[in-house]
């Protein structure tokens, strides 16, 4: 697999300084897209270009007949256009007889910066970051980098390679954003400029802006402080052109006369014609019109200003000169920030090269899947794993539950402070409490000491709370209080104890219905559901059953000390066919079963349970029946299976034991077929 990018600047393909304009020999169809990309920089001067337009853009990119192009992401940002390509070993050309390779492509390409393999992972993380090639930093990009992969993932665009990509990018982005300074030192004059007034004026929703003259600096600046929320934006001309970026405010013709000025707070001054106009004895005017009121005074120009353009009160004046200054003096700890986020790129291409190298190509933490389910849920845990917010999994029995709370927390930075996991559905109400928050000497029978919960035990670090709708509603209420004010208090004490624990919860009941049901407090579940994710059942992700049984029969196997081939066509015939009521858990205790079972070094049917042996004559009748149904079937074979020993039939389920006595008391009050 070989990876490879460019990357444009928009200017240059809007100014036609490309291959074309310096005698580049191109073939027909590199030649049609650099036409394109001229043509989506020129007549779509406002980002994001059309969807259609890029989706049938970067179709065309990957269906390139010379190279085996599997993965394609096209980013059209404000200023910067990006192109990432994954391509397996291309065929032979028929007409030279050699397959093209990415030197080949980089070639036709070398009047833009190119990269292939280690080069362009690495632009990929700084590309997600907003750190251009050229040692630019354009937050505008991140969001078009979402966006184009948002938009590729959609259309089946990117494939394993950049959503492996595209997740650690988004883990690397929030490690930099809460461990660093790396988005909050300004690196260009326009970034100071915005500091600077962010300090004079603080919000800038009810402030007004008023540009006076224009240079190339302008659509930039006007850009940025309507990403900071300015209020409003005024242009005054001083030549005959109209900036394009003054479409996207208010003209003022009359700006001589300081009496029809509208009111603004900051005045950006960008040529000598501006300058001519606005002297200090206009200044003067100005600032006893507005009361002398703060205003921020920027002289753009390259020139030096006059010795008369002094400060005055309430009137803050900076040149280029200064600015430029401010830059300077940020230089060595952004180059200090720099380095170390340099040295963590440098990091995630190795983790990814050794991924892409190794068996677990379908692996996220112990997590397996490549479906688009588990990729999304993949996604979303690089996403939120680094904050500290409270995150609701949702789920049936066997799907993973636990496994994402383990995934979050070894993502995090509480990685190497404790993880506890805790089933509440296992425990009675009293000894729930005890356990979750200790209980000091005397405080019931049998309380001779002091003991800390498992609150205080993870300190630090993440908590687990598995099946959380069990959770009686007196308990509720303390775990409600500790997520508001991270207080608890020991059983038996007044005393409070602030702790530090991330909160996880996850349930394989309906919680809003409980809530409706008035079985579990509303207040308590939106503490809970600040980020919530639904973990899919197997039967609706099919194609991970292959995935998944290998990787159960290699970890059995080297657990057994045996040796097994890869699956049979047989066997995946019925593991594909049966509808899999307990999920992931019921295939893991399969597969351990089968391994376990067999004498040889590939798997047979003989080797599956009954149930699954004859899954291809009862597919007919058993997919079709109820959910529901197909769980109460396999809850009932897996507690006859243990001998009526509900703690064992909890166990393998992998539900709580009031969750399981519950279970069956239904069924038994639905049609008797337990004998409670």
């Amino acid at each position: 697999m070989s990876i490879f990018y460019c990357y444009i600047p928009l200017d240059a393909i809007a100014a036609e300084k490309t291959a074309r304009d310096s005698g580049h020999a191109l073939s027909p169809f590199l030649q049609s897209w650099e036409d394109e990309l001229r043509r989506l920089a020129v007549e779509n001067s406002s980002f994001p270009v059309n969807e259609s337009a890029r989706l049938d853009l970067a179709r065309r990119l990957k269906a390139m007949p010379e190279y085996n192009i599997e993965e394609c992401l096209l980013i059209i940002g404000s200023r910067f256009v990006e192109l990432y390509l994954v391509a397996g070993t291309p065929a032979p050309s028929a007409v030279n007889g050699r397959a093209a390779t990415f030197a080949d492509f980089a070639k036709s390409f070398s009047y833009f910066l190119t990269g292939s393999n280690q080069e362009a992972v690495i632009q990929f993380f700084r590309s997600a970051l907003g750190w251009m090639p050229n040692g630019e930093h354009d937050p505008a990009h991140v969001e078009a980098f979402r966006r184009a992969y948002t938009l590729a993932s959609e259309h089946k665009l990117a494939g394993l390679a950049l959503s492996r990509l595209f997740q650690r990018a988004l883990w690397l982005y929030e490690k930099v954003r809460l461990e660093t300074e790396f988005f909050r030192h300004p690196n260009t004059v326009e970034e100071v400029l915005l500091e600077v007034a962010g300090k004079i004026f603080g919000e800038f929703k009810a402030r007004a802006l008023l540009f006076v003259g224009s240079n190339d600096q302008l659509p930039h600046l006007v850009k940025i402080f309507q990403q900071a929320g300015i209020g409003h934006l005024y242009f005054a001309l001083t030549g005959s052109e109209k900036p394009e970026a003054a479409g996207s405010g208010q003209i003022i013709n009359s700006w001589h006369e300081v009496s029809q000025l509208p009111a603004f707070d900051l005045l950006l001054l960008f040529d000598q014609a501006g300058r001519n106009i606005i002297t200090r004895a206009y200044l003067q005017k100005l600032m006893a019109a507005r009361q002398h009121g703060p205003l921020l005074l920027a002289d753009l120009t390259a020139e030096e200003p006059p010795a008369e353009m002094a400060k005055m009160y309430n009137l803050f004046y900076f040149r280029r000169h200064d600015l430029e200054g401010l830059v300077e003096q940020n230089a060595p700890a952004r180059r200090q920030v720099d380095a170390e986020v340099t040295g963590w790129i440098r990091d995630e291409v190795r983790e990814f090269y050794h991924w892409l190298n190794s068996a677990d190509r379908f692996h996220f933490g112990s997590m397996v899947g490549r479906s688009p389910q588990m990729q999304q849920v993949f996604e979303l845990i690089a996403r939120i794993a680094q904050t500290d917010i409270t995150v609701i999994i949702e789920g049936e029995s066997g799907t993973g539950k636990e496994l994402v709370a383990r995934a979050i927390h070894q993502a995090s930075s509480r990685a190497r402070r404790p993880f506890i996991a805790v089933n509440c559905g296992a425990l009675p109400e009293n000894l729930l409490e005890s356990e979750l928050f200790g209980h000091v000497r005397g405080a019931f029978t049998g309380a001779v000491s002091n003991n800390p919960g498992l609150f205080e035990q993870a300190n630090g670090g993440t908590i687990f709370l598995d099946e959380i709708g069990e959770m009686s509603p007196a308990l509720q209420v303390k775990l409600l209080r500790f997520l508001q004010d991270g207080e608890i208090k020991r059983v038996g004490s007044n005393a409070v104890l602030k702790l530090d624990v991330r909160v996880l919860a996850a349930t394989n009941r309906h919680l809003q219905t409980l809530v409706h049901d008035g079985k579990f407090r509303s207040d308590l579940y939106y503490r809970l559901n600040v980020i919530g994710i639904k973990l899919p059942p197997l039967r609706e992700r099919p194609e991970d059953i292959e995935i998944l049984a290998e990787h159960f029969v290699r970890k059995f196997a080297g657990r057994m000390r045996k040796t097994i081939a890869a699956l049979p066509p047989e066997v995946l015939q019925r593991l594909r066919q049966y509808a899999w009521p307990g999920n992931v858990r019921e295939l893991e205790n399969v597969m351990e079963r089968a391994v376990a079972l067999t004498g040889n070094t590939t798997l047979e049917v003989a080797d599956l349970p009954a149930h699954l042996r004859d899954a291809a004559s009862s597919t007919g009748s058993t997919s079709r029946l109820p959910l529901r149904e197909i769980e109460r079937q396999y809850i009932l074979d897996v507690v006859n299976a243990c001998n009526d020993n509900y703690d064992e039939a909890a166990k393998v389920l992998g539900i709580g034991r009031t969750t399981l006595w519950r279970k069956l008391k239904n069924y038994a009050a639905d049609n008797g077929d337990f004998n409670s």
